[in-house]
């Protein structure tokens, strides 16, 4: 077998933990039954199976069972919130980012169409200035996907609490990596499962504000997710979500890691902030060729933004609307480890970067 490049990649997806594995496989020979069909013992098994992974997400974030919808991921959990929430209210004055990842963007690009005035962020500073009587929702990403940068969600929590806004947030980076303050969470929490040790194809929404449906069908997830419950993916989301007190523990490896990366990396733009989660760390190699980059680090799995401008030569949103110019934002790196990333790992990524970083320079 070829030698593997190593991953430092997490931030666009993870590997399925073995546990995680465990949790579904019955689900898919043994218990495969249809968790709609309430006339036999196959359907209830399947049922009673969604009902406990959907009371163990629940008692993860501390909600109601209710309180909780399983979705495809986090992108349909996005649309599932804001649309949902938007459904039966009059058109008025909205609030993002212009940092959010697309699957959030690009709501708001259609609502722009339809009629909602919006307001794009480069700064949560700004926030309190920009709302308006007219505000219906705010939308902010816990921890951004790109630079790792974590919101200040208690202050936006209590920001809108006080001016009676709904707030929305994509937490797709941020569990597993960011102990929550379960006290003051965002009205509507969407995320996926396979940024998280899960499976991919399956996410969650948490909500805290009644939702209308955005599609229709058979009615599942009491009518606002419809479509035949996909009952492993279920099973394994739970069981990530169980388990992320396990993914919080690598914390201080990640930060002692992210601390021996930035020792080598002195003269190189930085553009993770200080306030960013430790897994994460964006930098730029000033005018440094972005292909030539990927080949001499060609030891590496690594990316230069997000997974959605993967193959394209489009320079990453995020770093344009922070100022870069295009060849900066293509000669970026991003770098997210995970789970899975060993003391040996980091050794051969320090090795790798002083042996090629020169090159660049």
């Amino acid at each position: 077998m070829m030698n593997q490049p190593i991953y430092l990649d997490y931030a666009a997806t993870t590997p399925v933990h073995p546990e995680v594995l465990s949790a579904m496989l019955p689900y898919f020979t043994e218990v495969f039954g249809n968790a709609g069909s309430s006339a036999h013992l196959y359907g209830w098994r399947a049922a009673e199976a969604v009902e406990q992974s959907r009371a163990t997400v629940a008692n993860y974030f501390q909600v109601k069972p209710a309180e909780v919808v399983f979705t495809s991921g986090a992108t349909e959990s996005i649309n599932l919130a804001i649309r949902g929430y938007l459904m039966d209210k009059p058109k008025g004055h909205l609030i993002t980012s212009a940092l959010e990842h697309k699957a959030v963007l690009e709501v708001f690009h259609a609502l722009e169409k339809e009629g909602w005035d919006v307001t794009y962020l480069l700064d949560v500073a700004e926030l309190r200035d920009i709302i308006r009587p007219t505000t219906v929702l705010v939308s902010l990403m816990l921890v951004n996907n790109e630079l790792g940068s974590i919101l200040p969600y208690r202050e936006v929590v209590e920001l809108c609490e006080e001016r009676g806004i709904c707030f929305h947030s994509d937490a797709t980076q941020a569990l597993g990596k960011l102990d929550l303050d379960f006290s003051s969470l965002p009205h509507l929490l969407s995320f996926s499962g396979h940024k998280l040790y899960g499976p991919k194809g399956i996410g969650a929404l948490i909500h805290r504000k009644p939702l209308q449906a955005i599609s229709f069908g058979g009615g599942q997830e009491r009518g606002l997710r419809p479509g035949t419950l996909p009952v492993p993916l279920m099973v394994g989301l739970a069981k990530s979500v169980e388990l992320i007190p396990q993914w919080l523990s690598k914390g201080s490896f990640y930060q002692d890691s992210k601390n021996r990366f930035l020792s080598i990396l002195p003269t190189i733009s930085i553009n993770s902030p200080m306030n960013s989660v430790p897994s994460i760390l964006n930098f730029t190699l000033k005018g440094a060729d972005w292909e030539k980059m990927f080949q001499e680090l060609n030891g590496l799995a690594f990316s230069n933004g997000s997974a959605c401008n993967a193959k394209t030569e489009l320079p990453s949103h995020v770093l344009k609307n922070l100022g870069h110019s295009d060849e900066d934002a293509l000669a970026s790196a991003r770098f997210s480890l995970g789970y899975f990333t060993s003391e040996q790992d980091i050794e051969k990524v320090c090795a790798i970067l002083v042996q090629n970083l020169p090159k660049f320079l």
